[in-house]
């Protein structure tokens, strides 16, 4: 039977646009904008709701409030002791951080930010599509409970457009925990603080007053409720489209009100944003191979304003179903423990920390379950297996093949129901001629790319460059994946004839135990994802069961082959990690010479460069910065490495025997070059043969 999308029954001719103003669950909100005044609309009375029990505050009774609190007085205190600096200059740099960091948000300065803000995004997008369903749960919330906005973050117009949608809705506008980096970008630095930014330094170690002041500001605010407090569960913009294993700092400083019983409940909301093209395309690939990105500043944006003339598509904006912290910690926390400990002194329990956790990854996989998938993923994740150039025939079937199987694994399409494939594919290669072209043989084609000024020209990094461009837009849906593909790749390279299910098993939780930084995974659903991607397998994609075993030689087919080849560069990465690991110069105690992770990282990029230039690999991914260093990551998660510090600074070096362990098995995965050992050294940039294996 053939599959149905979700917005099939969409009846519109023109493939650029998709759909009109509502489609499916969605709704343009820019369609109005296009018809009338901006400026009328920037400047409209606004029927905002509140919450029930918010008392009105000024920036400076907040900011009143955070000095006088016991949690700020106690820092304080203790600092004075710890130090002997005099109380008053330590109260002196107290109010320095708090005005560092407090917000300044005035509707006069929105409503300017707004005017221009709508005009740009006029220009860049076709479309901004908003489930209306949730922002009126949303609507209904604010009402009741102090609101977190979690988004995903993978652009850097991510908050801008979560406060337009707000605006748009006249709903009140959120704080937004924003990184240093803006804070120093004149007039837009204080643009941004008067439109609801408030900017936290990227960690704060052990300074207990930046913690201090840092934590009240964030508690005051949602206790009473000022405006919805937005922040990245991920911590950071993901330069890769795949979502970053989850922070915890943040989540724990705003979920602490609860547990200490200061308020009844908090409401969670996850946002999923969906782009059909990345602004940052260009800039991501580079920051990949480890080319520094430019500093944000004013002079920077305003050179980078000729992006108005193209064409980014649509964007999607999901806001999912509200989590009520009060129901999610039933029968989880016991909130009573608190009662005779102090609540200004920050502390959770081992419950509580183990339930936030749970729910920050919770967030991430509600973000992936309702991004919107756009038809240049499939058709990118096709290209990234047929680099050489694919026909738009062969192409097409492909795509419609891949299109069947993403649907049935629960993904989302935004794919236009009364359109030939072959339609909706040359507009998505159309939407990204920066990247392919179609030859005069009707061949698809990578192209070359433009080199910013400030990088090198060395044509591998030039060509791995533009090959994680189109990485970047198949990353987008490797997470719907992701699960199938471990199996997959278990019973591809299997040499027997059976598999045990038992010994699928165990290999599923070696891959996720090494993929688990690369991909999000719930720490308590193995087994639940395990049996699900199985059946998935037998169900749809004639992987045989007989007698609690695999059989491999029935099982092994199209689907097995095209899911492994999907995750191979990962793989392949990896290995390279650990070869990289094991060829450590041994120091003066014997142990292997520990070393910083960006360093280890670099090395193992050389030794990537080196093995692609002698032709003894092929994948262009493996000279990813985020791939080596997740590899590296997920080897100190599985003991294979260990960490120190020297000085406040990590340094890593590998334990040799698990390591090999690990290399071994990935071996049994993947067709590995014979090379020698080798040691890089990154000063010289040499790579000495030690000796062969």
């Amino acid at each position: 039977m053939e599959e149905q999308s979700r917005n099939v029954w969409i009846k519109q001719d023109d493939p650029k646009l998709v759909s009109s103003r509502h489609k499916d669950i969605f709704e343009d909100i820019l369609e109005d904008r296009r018809h009338s005044s901006d400026v009328g609309w920037c400047l409209r009375t606004r029927d905002v709701p509140t919450y029930k029990n918010n008392k009105t505050r000024t920036i400076g009774q907040i900011k009143e409030h955070v000095l006088a609190s016991d949690r700020v007085k106690y820092a304080v205190e203790q600092v004075c002791m710890e130090s002997g600096l005099p109380t008053d200059e330590v109260w002196g740099q107290t109010k320095e951080i708090l005005e560092e960091m407090s917000h300044n948000l005035k509707l006069g300065a929105i409503r300017g930010f707004a005017v221009f803000l709508v005009k740009v995004l006029k220009a860049l997008f076709k479309r901004i599509y908003v489930n209306e369903e949730g922002i009126q749960k949303v609507r209904a919330m604010i009402k009741e409970y102090p609101i977190l906005l979690t988004p995903s973050h993978r652009s850097y117009f991510d908050f801008l457009l979560m406060s337009f949608v707000f605006y748009h809705y006249d709903l009140p506008l959120p704080v937004i925990a924003a990184a240093m980096d803006f804070m120093g970008m004149k007039f837009f630095g204080w643009l941004l603080r008067n439109s609801g930014a408030f900017y936290i330094r990227r960690s704060f170690g052990d300074d207990q007053l930046y913690w201090a002041v840092f934590t009240e500001y964030v508690q005051t605010q949602i206790c009473n409720s000022d405006h919805p407090l937005e922040f990245y569960v991920e911590g950071t913009r993901s330069r890769t489209a795949k979502s970053y294993c989850p922070k915890f700092g943040m989540l724990s400083a705003s979920l602490e009100p609860y547990f200490k019983a200061h308020i009844p409940d908090i409401m969670v909301i996850p946002v999923s944003i969906s782009y059909d093209k990345i602004l940052e395309e260009k800039l991501y690939a580079y920051e990949l191979l480890g080319v520094p990105k430019p500093k944000e500043s004013t002079s920077a944006l305003f050179k980078a304003r000729n992006i108005l003339s193209e064409d980014f598509g649509n964007v999607h904006i999901h806001f999912g179903d509200p989590l009520s912290i009060r129901e999610y910690s039933v029968g989880k926390v016991d909130r009573s423990i608190h009662n005779l400990a102090p609540r200004y002194i920050a502390s959770l329990s081992a419950q509580e920390t183990d339930l936030l956790k749970s729910l920050a990854y919770d967030i991430v996989l509600l973000h992936l379950k309702h991004m919107v998938i756009s038809p240049w993923s499939l058709t990118a994740a096709v290209m990234v297996q047929n680099k050489e150039g694919i026909s738009m025939r062969q192409l097409v079937r492909e795509v419609e093949w891949l299109k069947r199987h993403a649907l049935n694994l629960g993904a989302y399409i935004d794919w236009p129901g009364n359109e030939s494939s072959d339609t909706v594919v040359r507009s998505t290669l159309q939407l990204h001629k920066n990247i392919v072209a179609i030859n005069k043989e009707d061949v698809i084609e990578l192209i070359s790319m433009d080199v910013p000024s400030h990088v090198s020209e060395d044509q591998l990094m030039q060509s791995a460059a533009q090959h994680l461009m189109l990485s970047i837009y198949r990353n987008q849906l490797m997470h719907i994946f992701v699960r199938v593909a471990m199996v997959s790749l278990t019973i591809n390279a299997c040499t027997q004839d059976t598999l045990p299910l038992d010994d699928l098993y165990n290999k599923y939780v070696f891959l996720e135990h090494l993929l688990n930084r690369d991909f999000i995974f719930h720490p308590e659903h193995t087994k639940l994802d395990f049996e699900h991607s199985l059946l998935t397998l037998t169900h749809n994609c004639g992987v045989v069961i007989k007698d609690d075993c695999i059989l491999i030689k029935s099982s092994t087919n199209k689907y097995t082959t095209f899911f492994s080849q999907m995750f191979e560069p990962f793989l392949l990465g990896y290995w390279i990690m650990c070869r990289c690991l094991l060829s450590s110069h041994i120091d003066v105690h014997g142990k292997p010479k520990a070393k910083p992770p960006k360093v280890i990282t670099k090395e193992a990029q050389m030794l990537s460069a080196r093995l692609l230039r002698e032709g003894a690999i092929k994948h262009l991914e493996v000279l990813s910065l985020d791939i080596l260093s997740n590899g590296l990551h997920a080897l100190h998660h599985m003991n294979a490495v260990s960490k120190e510090k020297r000085d406040g600074q990590a340094y890593m070096y590998p334990n040799a025997i698990v390591l090999t362990n690990v290399c071994e098995q990935l071996e049994k995965f993947l067709d590995v070059p014979q090379i020698p050992m080798t040691s890089i050294l990154v000063e010289s940039k040499t790579v000495v043969i030690n000796a062969k294996l």
